[in-house]
């Protein structure tokens, strides 16, 4: 049965009158309807400009919208939920798609009647609206586009539960800034747009402009609709350069007088979501906003001074933070503009301020106090760069001594990414401006000499380093010495100062081993363990790795770890054993492997096993692929390295044709670190060392007792090129006599 739209008797509805019983009802509809005093079927909006981009969201909108009878997209202000709804709305394939728009609602009894009015229902006297909303609705086949819920949330679930669970042709397509919890509700959250930003700022410029300074400008935006669009009209009046320059004034600049909308301005469209929150939430809300590097759960209660796990959740709920796949939160530039002037306003700036220095100078503490690091403090520092960045910039006074500590993070998250001149040039010039007794001086020092080693810099490497250890015996800092002479070795290393690198490794080792520090002792054990190699004390070398490993595996992170296992791979490279060389390269490669700059060096030792093992243009491809990458990220080799991987490289130039050595070379500047560490992972690298039939004649030869001129005449070559023969077989074997190779070569 069915209710008369017009007098509300029940009947069976027929296919030719399903709203009314009868003709006379529906020329009394008629009638009432062209007297104004029915209700109003409201069709779906129209725009006047073109709708860009979002294909990939409407296709799977369209896919969620044919399994889901209720669909809510999600998101910020401005975002372009309602623009996106409609163009959903206009590709389905209902006969019948109407629109109830909230947005100018105030009172929670509204709502019932905002759906009767798009549909065309009328009050009866003696029952209730909603009542006849249900039995209207009963026998339509209809798609609800229900416009911005999020300020009567409760009362619109409640409606359409009820339509949900008593129209079974009814669908339900909503947009709010959090999800309505309705029975069977898929909620879609809608971001800004990528590519799609510039595509949208052109159209609506109405013309063609600097193509990256667009792409520029809507990034800063976050790709935001609304804030792409009005720049897009002001962009008419003022040009892109000075806009661009302007952006952190959006909230004023960003508006259109034209627009009589809740949308006219940016701020406006920020202000709608703001004024739903509650106290607490207002609160939590405009407290992060000095946090434009996103925020954990952690700095959150911070900042709040109390729990927020259910008003960040809120937050969450009404897009004014959204979460990212790291679990971090974060907010949308534009919104956190307008949360920073609700701060100033509450005149709570500086307290929160100060509460985030601290907070993060506690993060880098460790540097002080610990003599390594362990991985959770270093992925700390690298999640709060930003934060650490922008409260450098803007919220620690130029004269407070804090700045040393915030400087020195910045610098170490930089080393780990490669690009460190700018932060460098930043800590230095704080470090000149701190006093003697700055509570952070130690550590700006180290990361000053550290600075200086990677500048190649090594006399002010060894200076400042110098410096910090002297400040910090000074000041009985007797947890850190292990690492400051660690860093004094390193600066002597890089002067090729062999003697001094040892004894401050050395220095280093008994301060540990004097004040408990296992872990930092492993470290100084490997490092120790590198420079003796290289000193040809394989024995001792052998043994620092030894002990130093064990604790590595058990406590290190995984790139200390990888460094010493590739200590340990050089071992063995040097004592001959290529399976054993091959095998712990390989380790290091898969430790390393999500560290590019720190991968290279155990790649370089799978290339010197493959080159060893006769797979010459295998390796001669990975060589040449790290020392591309060393050079495009600024990370040389050590020079003792440098030397071996350029012997290992001369064998394999030596034993290919051109063409072959050629076509290797080329593969190698083709790949990138992925490939590399791929390829360098090939269960197939290590064979037994293979010479060529050049090698193999010339090593007969000198078996039988012929000197290097008397090879040369015999083989019509000159004798430069015998002694390099020679000298490379002798590597290629670990053969480091005449008469060994003369061995070699009787019992093969």
């Amino acid at each position: 049965m069915g209710t008369c739209a017009s007098c509300g008797t029940e009947f069976a509805p027929l296919p030719s009158r399903a709203r009314y019983c009868s003709n006379a009802c529906r020329q009394r509809a008629y009638r009432q309807r062209s007297a104004g005093t029915s209700t109003v079927v409201a069709e779906l909006p129209g725009y006047a400009d073109a709708f860009v981009g979002r294909e990939q969201e409407l296709a799977e909108l369209l896919s969620l919208l044919r399994k889901h009878r209720m669909l809510t997209l999600t998101g910020s202000a401005g975002v372009g939920k309602t623009r996106l709804a409609v163009e959903l709305a206009r590709r389905t394939r209902r006969t019948e798609v109407r629109t109830v728009e909230l947005g100018k609602l105030s009172r929670p009894e509204q709502v019932v009647q905002a759906f009767a009015e798009a549909v065309g229902v009328y009050q009866h006297a003696g029952v209730a609206l909603r009542t006849t909303l249900l039995q209207e609705l009963q026998n339509r086949r209809i798609l609800l586009l229900v416009d911005n819920c999020e300020h009567l949330v409760e009362e619109c679930c409640d409606v359409v539960d009820a339509l949900l669970q008593r129209c079974p042709s009814v669908q339900i397509l909503a947009t709010s800034r959090e999800a309505l919890r309705a029975i069977g509700e898929a909620v879609y959250p809608v971001h800004g747009m990528d590519e799609d930003a510039a595509e949208l700022f052109t159209e609506r410029a109405g013309e063609e402009g600097d193509q990256d300074a667009i792409t520029a400008i809507c990034a800063r935006l976050d790709g935001v609709p609304l804030a792409v669009e009005l720049a897009a009209k002001l962009s008419r009046s003022v040009p892109l350069a000075d806009l661009a320059g302007h952006l952190d004034q959006r909230l004023d600049l960003l508006s259109d007088a034209d627009e009589q909308s809740r949308h006219q301005s940016l701020r406006a469209a920020i202000a709608w979501s703001h004024d739903l929150l509650t106290a607490h939430e207002k609160a939590l809300f405009r407290r992060l906003a000095l946090l434009p590097g996103g925020f954990g759960l952690e700095i959150a209660q911070v900042v709040q001074g109390g729990p927020v796990i259910g008003l960040l959740g809120a937050l969450q709920a009404k897009s004014l933070v959204v979460r990212e796949n790291d679990g971090r939160f974060r907010m949308l530039e534009s919104v956190r503009l307008y949360a920073e002037e609700r701060l100033r306003e509450q005149d709570e700036y500086d307290v929160t301020a100060e509460r985030i220095i601290e907070w993060l100078c506690e993060k880098g503490e460790p540097g002080v106090s610990s003599s390594i690091l362990a991985a959770e403090q270093i992925k700390a520092q690298h999640q709060e760069y930003d934060n650490v960045a922008y409260a450098f910039a803007h919220l620690v006074a130029s004269r407070d001594e804090r700045r040393l500590m915030l400087a020195t993070m910045l610098l170490r998250v930089c080393f780990d990414r490669g690009y460190f001149a700018e932060a460098g040039a930043v800590l230095m010039q704080v470090l000149d401006q701190t006093s003697a007794d700055a509570r952070y001086r130690i550590l700006a020092l180290e990361y000053a000499s550290l600075l200086a080693e990677h500048e190649e810099r090594y006399e002010e490497a060894v200076k400042y380093a110098a410096e910090a250890v002297e400040t910090g015996l000074a000041n009985g800092e007797h947890q850190i010495m292990c690492r400051l002479y660690r860093t004094l070795a390193s600066a002597y290393d890089g002067m090729g100062d062999v003697a001094n690198t040892v004894s401050a490794l050395r220095q280093s080792i008994e301060h540990g081993v004097r004040n408990g520090n296992e872990v930092s002792v492993a470290v100084s054990r490997q490092n120790l363990g590198w420079c003796l190699l290289h000193l040809g004390k394989i024995d001792g070398a052998g043994e620092m790795i030894e002990q130093a490993l064990p604790v590595l595996r058990a406590h290190a992170r995984a790139d200390v770890v990888a460094a010493a296992v590739h200590t340990w791979g050089c071992i063995a490279l040097e004592q001959g054993d290529l399976a054993a060389a091959g095998a712990r390269f390989a380790e290091s490669v898969r430790m390393s492997a999500t560290t590019p700059r720190a991968v290279l060096e155990s790649v370089e030792g799978r290339a010197a096993v493959a080159i060893l093992s006769g797979r010459y243009e295998l390796g001669v491809r990975l060589l040449t692929a790290c020392d591309q990458m060393r050079a495009a990220w600024g990370a040389p080799p050590q020079p003792l390295w440098r030397r071996k991987m350029d012997g290992v490289l001369g064998l394999a130039r030596e034993a290919l044709s051109r063409a072959a050595y050629t076509r290797a070379v080329s593969a190698g500047e083709a790949m990138d670190v992925a490939h590399a560490v791929e390829t360098a992972l090939d269960n197939e690298i290590v064979r037994h060392a293979l010479l060529s039939d050049r090698q193999r004649m010339v090593v007969e030869l000198v078996a039988q007792g012929m000197t290097n001129a008397q090879v040369a005449a015999k083989l019509g070559i000159s004798h430069r090129t015998v002694e390099s023969h020679v000298h490379n077989v002798k590597a290629a074997l670990n053969l480091s006599t005449r008469a060994q190779l003369v061995t070699w070569a009787q019992s093969n």
